[in-house]
């Protein structure tokens, strides 16, 4: 996987026994890849060890993991 433009962080998955998939090398080796369906069955976005993956603009309704500080990004 990799992105349009080439660059990013590329990975090769391999399927696993349970019909997902598993990074196996790159940044994300060893990261299990979730796809995930809206309510109709049509698949709604990726989780690849919770980045999440859509093929339109992120969804301001969507989790983030971790959530959002309510006071906004923090110098740490």
């Amino acid at each position: 996987m990799t992105s349009l433009s080439g660059g990013g962080r590329g990975t090769r998955l391999r399927p696993t026994d349970d019909g997902g998939w598993k990074g196996i090398n790159g940044y994300f080796a060893g990261e299990r890849l979730r796809v995930h369906h809206d309510s109709a069955g049509a698949v709604s976005h990726l989780d690849l060890g919770t980045f999440i993956f859509t093929r339109q603009p992120y969804d301001p309704a969507a989790p983030l993991p971790g959530g959002i500080d309510p006071a906004g990004w923090q110098a740490g």
